[in-house]
């Protein structure tokens, strides 16, 4: 009995997608794990940028446990295949390895891809979460679905959009567009392009790259592109640049933003369409207690616009 090396991939890609946690599970889960649920609002609007690294550096640590104990159980999968009935453990070994070599060669680049797809998911999940923490009010893309975004002209790019995309469709210009990239190299052209497709005044692109230069940032700036980033790497990276803002700015920013809101009187029509997205991602998190509740409280202020037969 034997197995091919294309029959291995496909095992490592079904078991890959039941073995780890998805990029919101780990991010909560880290969220979580760090106490960040029990902290009221000012606490997210003053310490943000740090939130932002220990949150990535939790999710790491948790990613590292998973992807040890598949690895190994990836490998141990192999075992069977082969017979290694008196051997000494230096001979099975040896053999082990000499059969199975494109096999493991695999499953390394299996690991590779996936760190990498993972660190760019829970980034947008991380900033999500220290929004809400906040009290931003928002709805993202990962909760609501790309079609529906682009079906709503906010495209492709867009992470998350506050105070919401019933918001945006009113009024584009007292909407808050953000974008989340760890790294920019050269997908930050893409950036420009579709915030003129979107029609909004600016967008906010948040990334932790260390390594940008001043005419990336400069025609960023140009095209109201609001870099931001931790205040750590702000100062030690990217030599304070005041074309650049910090977490915790980019929170005072929506937090601005919201007071536009405040007196705004949605049609019915409005409102529902709000409480069906809501509704929407109420459901989708029914297991993240801190992210349902924020969403539930804020379903509360819609139901206030739609006539009392509606409740």
């Amino acid at each position: 009995m034997s197995i091919t090396v294309n029959d291995y991939k496909k095992m490592i890609k079904k078991e890959r997608e039941t073995f780890f946690k998805n990029s919101f599970e780990r991010a909560y889960q880290a969220f979580c794990e760090l106490k960040y649920d029990e902290q009221p609002s000012s606490f997210f609007c003053d310490n943000a940028s740090l939130i932002v690294e220990k949150m990535r550096e939790q999710c790491w640590t948790d990613f590292l446990k998973e992807e040890k104990e598949f690895t190994s159980y990836m490998l141990e999968c192999l075992i069977p295949y082969e017979n290694y009935d008196n051997l000494s453990v230096d001979e099975a070994i040896k053999k082990y390895v000499n059969i199975f070599p494109e096999h493991i060669y695999q499953l390394c680049l299996s690991n590779t891809q996936s760190r990498r797809s993972r660190s760019g998911k829970e980034f947008e999940h991380i900033i999500e979460l220290i929004l809400i923490g906040a009290g931003i009010s928002l709805d993202s893309q990962g909760n609501i679905g790309k079609e529906f975004f682009a079906e709503k002209g906010l495209g492709k790019l867009v992470d998350t959009v506050s105070p919401g995309v019933v918001e945006f469709e009113i009024n584009k210009r007292n909407s808050v567009l953000i974008s989340a990239k760890t790294t920019l190299r050269e997908r930050w052209q893409e950036v420009p392009e579709e915030m003129g497709r979107t029609g909004a005044r600016e967008m906010f692109l948040a990334t932790l790259d260390e390594k940008i230069s001043l005419n990336v940032l400069n025609t960023l700036y140009e095209a109201n592109i609001q870099l931001t980033t931790t205040e750590r790497n702000k100062k030690e990276n990217l030599n304070n640049n005041d074309r650049i803002l910090s977490f915790e700015e980019l929170i005072a920013i929506c937090k601005e933003n919201s007071k536009k809101w405040e007196s705004y009187s949605y049609t019915d029509a409005q409102a529902k369409q709000a409480i069906e997205m809501l509704d929407k991602q109420i459901n989708k998190h029914s297991e993240h207690s801190f992210v349902k509740d924020v969403f539930v409280e804020r379903m509360k202020i819609y139901y206030s616009f739609i006539n009392n037969d509606m409740n």
